[in-house]
């Protein structure tokens, strides 16, 4: 069976800097986007060294998506932070409280999920580790959506196996809570 591959890594930072003008960072970034009437942020996407997207609002606030791991996500914020201060003509930016938001990570069963079992399982005897909601409408949305019990992970399952394991704080988080998954569900693949 597949270990979780990290998708997308969230983290913020905020720069110790009075107001910025994101239209003169905009003018001196490539790969920046800025249009106000659309949206309040500048957008600033890199390719290399590191694959990630930031968004900088004007009050000093950054938010740094795309990246796979966590240290990568510290790695491309520090990039930003100085192409920042390089469009700013300044050295360096203090910053302050970088923290990881948001760590996505995803695994597929080796075998398609009996969804509609495990809903009518759950909603007669939940299991231990996920809270009594379920969120599961094929309707609406072709997953079923599990939070596990005292954490702010949640848990998206579909059909075809795959799985996809959402707000923890760390790469940790979701290998402590892989195992408890696949014991856990793996009594509803299909054979």
């Amino acid at each position: 069976m597949d270990k979780p591959q990290v998708q997308n890594v969230v983290s913020t930072v905020t720069l110790l800097k009075e107001i910025l003008d994101l239209e003169v960072i905009s003018k001196n970034i490539k790969n920046s986007n800025y249009n106000p009437k659309k949206f309040s942020a500048l957008i600033i996407k890199n390719f290399e060294p590191i694959r990630a997207t930031a968004l900088l609002f004007s009050n000093g606030r950054l938010v740094c998506v795309g990246t796979k791991s966590s240290s990568m996500a510290k790695e491309a914020t520090i990039i930003f932070v100085q192409q920042i201060a390089n469009a700013l003509k300044e050295t360096t930016i203090a910053i302050d409280k970088f923290k990881i938001q948001n760590v996505v990570a995803s695994f597929k069963f080796p075998k398609t999920l009996n969804l509609p079992a495990l809903y009518d399982t759950m909603r007669i005897v939940p299991f231990e580790l996920f809270e009594k909601h379920i969120s599961f409408n094929q309707e609406i949305f072709p997953g079923m959506c599990l939070r596990i019990r005292d954490s702010r992970i949640v848990v998206l399952l579909f059909n075809s196996g795959k799985c996809i394991i959402t707000g923890a704080r760390n790469e940790e988080c979701i290998l402590k809570v892989y195992p408890q998954i696949i014991e856990t569900i793996s009594i509803f693949m299909k054979n």
